[in-house]
């Protein structure tokens, strides 16, 4: 009976520490893969809502010398998501057109409160998921997705400066981070910042120049140059 009692202890106490180490298991949260930044000397981090459009076309310059230098981010609620805006405030044409297949565009219907990738598929958490792993995982295999995971660019269009327009981007904002992070947190490995390094987001914030009449019928063909906008801090 004895030598059954000191068997029993040392597997109990076995149990007690593996329990333990379950029970402290941290759980990967959002804000694991999108951490909040600082704005710093090579940081730049921003709120949609200090996005403004401003008149003079020069005087500010200078100013947007500092901010395209500088990684940007955006803030979403109490983490920051990676998203360049240098095609909005640059104070030349942008020269950066990658290629079709290493690039998707989001851009909301013109008529109704609706938000497409792909020209034609309806921007849903697990669509979109869907897509960046095939961008991430394809490697030049398939000609239709991006040649390398750190080529594959999320193009996002929003139509002008109000309100709605703003809460349109706020909402892909959101589909894009849910959909990463559900992509991050499949590999199960906790050394996020690594699979963060080989699998990048990144997304360019672009105005939408094209002009349409009532019926949603395109108007412009050839737009003209974007004005910059004032980052309000």
């Amino acid at each position: 009976m004895k030598k059954t009692t000191i068997y029993i202890i040392p597997i109990l106490f076995l149990l007690i520490i593996s329990c333990s180490k379950q029970q402290k298991e941290r759980v990967l949260t959002i804000k694991d893969v999108f951490p909040t930044q600082k704005n710093t000397d090579s940081t730049f981090v921003f709120a949609l809502d200090t996005i403004t459009s401003f008149e003079s076309y020069l005087e500010k310059c200078e100013y947007y010398k500092g901010i395209t230098s500088k990684n940007q981010y955006i803030r979403k609620q109490n983490y920051d998501i990676p998203l360049n805006i240098n095609l909005l405030i640059d104070c030349h044409l942008p020269t950066f057109c990658p290629k079709e297949r290493n690039s998707v565009i989001i851009e909301g219907n013109f008529k109704q409160d609706l938000t497409y990738f792909l020209s034609t598929e309806l921007l849903e958490v697990y669509s979109f998921e869907e897509f960046l792993k095939k961008q991430f995982l394809n490697r030049g295999k398939n000609p239709e997705y991006a040649d390398s995971p750190d080529k594959s660019i999320i193009i996002l269009r929003y139509n002008d400066l109000t309100k709605k327009s703003k809460e349109r981007v706020s909402k892909v904002l959101d589909t894009i981070s849910v959909s990463y992070f559900n992509f991050i947190k499949s590999f199960k490995n906790d050394n996020i910042d690594s699979l963060k390094s080989v699998y990048p987001l990144q997304i360019l914030l672009e105005k939408d120049l094209r002009l349409f009449d009532e019926r949603g019928y395109q108007l412009n063909l050839t737009p003209p140059p974007p004005a910059p906008l004032e980052i309000v801090e």
